[in-house]
């Protein structure tokens, strides 16, 4: 075999052996899969209009059996989303509603 059929046969098998590995790289995908967080569900379910606001505190209220205050129609927007959302966590069960049978871990 002469100098240049070697080289030849060399650069050939160096190609081949190039182009395998990017097949096999490129069928091969070790990049970690992304997720997206969903969005917080407090933030999101939050009325953003007085009306909204005014709506969903009212249901809130009426669920644990209490009416809106006297001169509420006075308070500001973001007042009510205020109250609003303090109502919204003192209607949240509590954990031995949830899971009756949990041990407090101390």
């Amino acid at each position: 075999m002469t100098d240049k059929k070697v080289w030849a046969i060399g650069a050939v098998t160096f190609l081949l052996g190039a182009g395998a590995a990017v097949v096999v790289t490129a069928a091969v995908d070790d990049a970690p899969k992304v997720t997206v967080q969903p969005e917080s569900a407090a933030a999101s379910d939050i009325p953003q209009t007085r009306g909204g606001l005014v709506a969903a505190w009212t249901a809130e209220l009426k669920k644990a059996g209490k009416a809106k205050p006297e001169g509420w129609e006075m308070l500001t927007t973001d007042e009510i989303r205020g109250r609003y959302v303090s109502q919204v966590f003192a209607n949240a069960p509590d954990a031995k509603d949830i899971d009756p049978g949990m041990v407090k871990r101390g």
